[in-house]
């Protein structure tokens, strides 16, 4: 096939790339779009000799390069890239390989480095769709010129590594009409979720449109689309791990277009085959079960996430929480041994008539087990660290401003309960307790909760091993204003991060260069526009142009804010400290990239961006602003 390989037979990853050879190990389970795959080392070759050698040299420097030398080596490859195109005989080979993939076709990056167990390199690299047989040529080279473009250089920058020559394929397929377009993250056992729009679904991965989300049971009768997408992902964990799918409906026939290992998942995580835990309150566990304790697990985080969120600004400890699933024909071993490794006692909560549980956690495996008596296939529930500790700490705010504390040795539970007492305690007495900084974080704390939450609340403390832990807190039941929804937020990427920000309105060029690359041939973006793109986001921005990263010149972190996660602000990562949005879809390939990198990000709804140039706090989805941020 002069070099070219059909995609059913491009099953080797390091010399056909990931996607070719994740398509290839499925197509015979699952429907996937015919398809021809041009190796990396085909298009290398119509490079000669002397230009092979020099796009290998520049490469070499990619890996410390600072912002301008990574500027001026986009704009040197570039050069050196673009005005070549394979030969007549090759560019002859290639559309005739081509023939009988249809009228129009989807022209994909397919590289060992993208796609892989711990990388993904989501949209990256250029895709370009509905491309007719006389593009077919130019769109091949653009789409290989992309994996040395400015959006792939800082990717291998980021992550240290200096790209091949030939680390990418390009593959060509037949385009599907889609009438409903989406991406699951599936379970080993078949279960999803799954984000979907109307129509195409490059709007959703470039973070353009706002996806309708939902889970997908493989237990739950479902019909259309639904059904045949459930299938795919049962045949698909047939392998026995979770993927992440991208999938077209066109109507009769559900397409899969791309798989790929789960690299950073949203929410949830595997430690062993048949149990999955992910934290209780720092995160969005779209992919684990709720079962019977929905409805404590959306009581707990709808009182404590934010409290937690401003206790942890103000440097205050908190006990641990999880949500688990564990699959109750699975292995018990894999129970008993995350058992061992929590805190000496816990609180669980099963369901409304199964709750509140203290135990020690050798006695957590056994009890769960009664709890799950009779469940067939995955148990879901919340799991809490009891700390008793060896004194409780009550805190207000006074009429006057002033914090005023109690304390009792009776623990928490005798004294909200009524049969505990406890003692005033003054700023000296509480210094001495827990030291001067933790006496801060609980007055800090205690000043903040009053002012955004509820004025009068009594937040709840114990001291354990000489450490300070905020526990919970009660409030009048007055209607008095809760949490504003502006502190609050889905996470996009959990983590930390500081700084003032600065807000980046989404206008048409920022539009066309999220959509281009995976739109048309016509509006190619070329090595050099990306490096001017990143320019002008600098500068708008404000970022230091002395500066190699985030910050803006005053010492301050910088956070964007903007209505939706578009693909072009992956240019950003590595340059600014953190991003807030107001709606988007967890799955876009924004998304999947700043969870990798470990980049905070928050999405809080129409209207509830913090304002400009205010300094704030991302702590795990909440945005803290003012005197609320950590001191």
């Amino acid at each position: 096939m002069n070099g070219f390989v059909a995609l059913a037979a491009a099953g080797e990853p390091e010399a056909h790339g990931n996607k070719a050879a994740g398509l290839a190990r499925v197509c015979t389970r699952v429907s996937v779009p015919d398809g021809l795959l041009v190796p990396g080392s085909w298009l290398t070759h119509c490079l000669d000799h002397s230009t092979r050698a020099r796009l290998a040299d520049l490469l070499c420097r990619v890996d410390d390069a600072d912002e301008p030398a990574l500027d001026r080596l986009t704009a040197e490859l570039d050069a050196l890239l673009q005005p070549l195109r394979p030969n007549v005989q090759r560019a002859g080979a290639l559309l005739t390989a081509s023939t009988g993939l249809g009228p129009l076709v989807v022209v994909r990056s397919s590289s060992s480095d993208e796609d892989s167990a711990n990388l993904s390199f989501a949209g990256v690299f250029d895709s370009l769709v509905d491309v007719a047989e006389a593009d077919i040529v130019a769109a091949v080279w653009q789409v290989w010129c992309s994996g040395f473009g400015a959006r792939a250089l800082r990717q291998y920058r980021r992550i240290g590594r200096v790209p091949r020559i030939d680390h990418l394929s390009v593959l060509v397929q037949h385009a599907i009409r889609p009438v409903t377009a989406g991406v699951a993250f599936s379970e080993p056992s078949g279960d999803a979720y799954v984000e979907w729009v109307s129509g195409h679904g490059a709007d959703l991965m470039g973070g353009l449109a706002v996806p309708t989300g939902e889970r997908l049971d493989r237990r739950t009768a479902v019909d259309g689309w639904r059904a045949r997408l459930s299938a795919a992902l049962v045949e698909l964990s047939r392998d026995g791990s979770g993927h992440d799918v991208e999938w077209a409906w066109d109507g009769e026939r559900l397409w899969v277009v791309q798989v790929r290992p789960r690299t950073a998942v949203v929410g949830a995580a595997a430690p062993t085959d048949g149990l999955r835990v992910s934290p209780l309150y720092e995160g969005d566990q779209h992919d684990l079960l709720l079962g019977d304790c929905a409805e404590d697990y959306t009581r707990i985080r709808a009182k404590r996430r934010l409290p937690r969120a401003i206790a942890l600004a103000e440097g205050a400890s908190v006990p641990g929480g999880w949500l688990v699933n564990w699959d109750t024909g699975a292995a018990f071993d894999a129970l008993a041994a995350w058992s061992a490794e929590l805190p000496a006692r816990v609180v669980v909560d099963s369901s409304p008539t199964q709750r509140q549980y203290i135990l020690t956690r050798a006695e957590l495996p056994d009890t769960v087990r009664m709890l799950a008596d009779g469940t067939d296939g995955v148990f879901a529930f919340l799991c809490r660290e009891y700390i008793h500790g060896e004194l409780a700490l009550l805190s207000t705010v006074a009429a006057d401003g002033s914090v005023y504390v109690e304390a009792s040795d009776e623990g928490l539970l005798a004294v909200n309960r009524g049969f505990g007492e406890a003692s005033p305690v003054d700023a000296e007495q509480l210094d001495r307790l827990v030291g001067a900084a933790q006496a801060a974080a609980l007055t800090a704390t205690s000043r903040q909760h009053a002012r955004r939450l509820h004025p009068r609340a009594v937040l709840e403390w114990v001291i354990s091993d000489g450490r300070l832990i905020f526990v919970d807190y009660s409030a009048p039941s007055t209607g008095e204003a809760g949490a504003p929804t502006a502190l609050g937020g889905r996470v996009l990427s959990a983590g930390l991060a500081s700084g003032r920000v600065r807000h980046l309105d989404i206008d048409d060029v920022l539009t066309e260069s999220s959509i281009a690359p995976i739109i048309s041939i016509a509006q190619p973006v070329s090595a050099t526009e990306e490096a001017l793109l990143v320019r002008q986001l600098r500068d708008r921005l404000r970022i230091d142009p002395d500066s190699d990263g985030g910050g803006d010149g005053d010492g301050d972190g910088l956070i964007v804010a903007a209505a939706r996660p578009i693909a072009v602000l992956s240019l950003l990562i590595g340059q600014v400290d953190g991003f807030v949005f107001e709606e988007g879809a967890l799955l876009s390939h924004l998304g999947i990239l700043l969870r990798e990198a470990g980049v905070p990000a928050a999405i809080v709804g129409t209207g509830n961006l913090p304002p400009e140039d205010c300094v704030v706090d991302l702590v795990h989805g909440a945005v803290l602003t003012g005197s609320m941020r950590r001191h």
